[in-house]
């Protein structure tokens, strides 16, 4: 079977020769990755050698240039000056003074236009045979409170919710028609919508589960039927603890979870599979904070088997780790091994 056949295996219930395996990582990790197995470039150790199922294509910003400054921080599209390592943290604010409505609707919030959401035919061409992965990855969350601050915004969500809305939903209408922009032009060619918020913590979401049922879950249910209504499979990130939102998350019609922190509380995968498994295909799940990062590649190896033998029981899983960013401080060799063991241990359905 090819790559988009297999990619796409999972969510259809039908037999693989392997389970699908996805890859997202800093550019400084790849490159010891192209190093650790000897490849040419990028695209030779992916998508030859390691064999990545899943290719993406997000829109391209490109409006006005987004001012940098002399210590090393960067505008953003949103106004939000971030500093430090790739995407850096927000170092800025530009709503933490806010608290109207009003004040909301007269923000310069991003333009969707300001983005080119074409798929060329040189990109097509790339991006052929295998599963795509298009559209945003719609971080609204991030957004909303990282233009107030995130300690004034949970304090908003309880004391001026109407602000707090106000904010949420301006986020969410850029990608929401961001997205449906791209969709329009290209539903004939994605096949996946995957998103990334980080909702849970170490040991529990950020805020409790019902606020973010009145506050979050209709928003990202609209970018979940519209991504449904293009035809598209769906997938949704959240690191940490996110257990008590699952079932949330599968009846607005997430396909596919991820990444599956598997040393966060309550996020056990045995736990998971028994709860969850005949609805969800889980995606990621192989420990990035500790077998990755510290342990042998044997370990990796063993540790690669028993996960695809926990979240592969039903035939509903895509390999990957348990974050959606591999770090340069993760040994190349450790997740070679990961994915050399994945494509070695194939599935039994």
């Amino acid at each position: 079977m090819n790559n988009k056949e297999r990619g796409l295996a999972p969510f259809k219930g039908q037999s693989m020769d392997r389970f699908p395996m996805w890859y997202g990582a800093d550019s400084e990790f790849t490159n010891n990755l192209i190093k650790a197995v000897g490849a040419k470039n990028e695209e030779d150790v992916l998508y030859n050698i390691v064999d990545i199922d899943y290719k993406t294509i997000r829109p391209k910003y490109i409006g006005e240039p987004l001012k940098s400054y002399e210590d090393g921080s960067v505008d953003t599209i949103w106004g939000v000056k971030r500093k430090g390592y790739y995407y850096g943290m927000s170092v800025s604010h530009p709503m933490a003074n806010f608290d109207s409505i009003k004040q909301v609707e007269k923000y310069n919030f991003p333009n969707p236009d300001d983005f080119d959401v074409r798929i060329s035919l040189e990109q097509q061409e790339w991006a052929k045979n295998h599963c795509l992965i298009g559209a945003t990855w719609a971080p609204f969350f991030h957004d909303s409170i990282e233009l107030v601050g995130m300690e004034k915004f949970f304090m908003d969500m309880y004391i001026n919710p109407s602000f707090a809305k106000a904010v949420i939903e301006k986020c969410f209408e850029f990608y929401f028609q961001l997205d449906r922009l791209m969709f329009e032009k290209h539903a004939d060619i994605i096949d996946m919508y995957f998103i990334g918020n980080d909702f849970g913590s170490q040991r529990q979401l950020l805020m409790p589960p019902d606020m973010w049922r009145q506050f979050y879950k209709p928003y990202l249910k609209k970018l979940i039927e519209q991504a449904k209504s293009y035809g598209c499979v769906t997938a949704t990130h959240s690191c940490g603890s996110i257990r008590s939102i699952i079932p949330d998350l599968l009846e607005i019609g997430v396909d596919a979870i991820n990444p599956i922190q598997i040393n966060a509380e309550n996020m056990d995968p045995e736990d998971l599979i028994s709860e969850f498994g005949a609805d969800a295909v889980f995606f990621g799940g192989i420990d990035e904070n500790n077998i990755l990062l510290n342990c042998s590649t044997e370990k990796v190896r063993s540790e690669t088997r028993r996960i695809i033998d926990i979240l592969g029981r039903y035939g509903k899983y895509i390999v990957a780790a348990s974050h959606d960013y591999l770090l340069p401080e993760v040994p190349a060799e450790n997740v070679a091994a990961m994915y050399d063991e994945a494509k070695k241990y194939g599935i039994g359905f």
